[in-house]
């Protein structure tokens, strides 16, 4: 994979957990769905608590955490991507990637393509077809990036309030 220009990614370690849940729940903010009545602080909260499940994570083989870091050594991004899930519908194995943040000020640079194809690699790598994610429909520049990158919407969440 050939890193963008100013950019490392490598494998997280221990050492790079807070930063990595730091950059998540500062960027989860554009993954809030608009029908949902909750306040940006209850959100950051939340995800700064689902993933401190990530240093347990860390050890398993079918996981994979790639962070990147700017010339600075400074965390620019990151993904969390999990092998051997399966298909709700059909049972089939596939990888699925459970975060990509990517910071900021570093959107557009070519970071967050750099760090699905790592993604990719990785769940290729454990003789995995197919990787899957979600994406809030709200996020347009999200949307577009996956379809960008061959993604293709395979199911629809649908949501209603009572």
């Amino acid at each position: 994979m050939t890193e963008p220009p100013g950019f490392c990614i490598r494998p997280a370690t221990r050492e790079d957990l807070e930063r990595l849940i730091e950059l998540a729940t500062e960027m989860v903010v554009h993954s809030i769905s608009p029908f949902r009545e909750v306040g940006f602080e209850q959100v950051r909260e939340y995800r700064r608590s689902d993933l401190r499940s990530l240093e347990d994570a860390l050890d398993l083989a079918h996981t994979g955490i790639f962070v990147a870091e700017d010339s600075g050594g400074a965390l620019a991004g990151h993904v969390i991507a999990m092998a051997g899930q399966r298909d709700s519908s059909t049972g089939e194995g596939q990888g699925w990637v459970f975060d990509l943040s990517i910071r900021g000020d570093c959107w557009g640079r070519g970071l967050g393509r750099a760090l699905m194809k790592t993604a990719e690699e990785f769940v290729r790598g454990r003789g995995y077809r197919y990787l899957g994610l979600g994406v809030t429909v709200s996020n347009q520049r999200a949307l577009r990036f996956y379809r960008e990158m061959g993604y293709l919407e395979e199911r629809v969440q649908m949501v209603k309030k009572l």
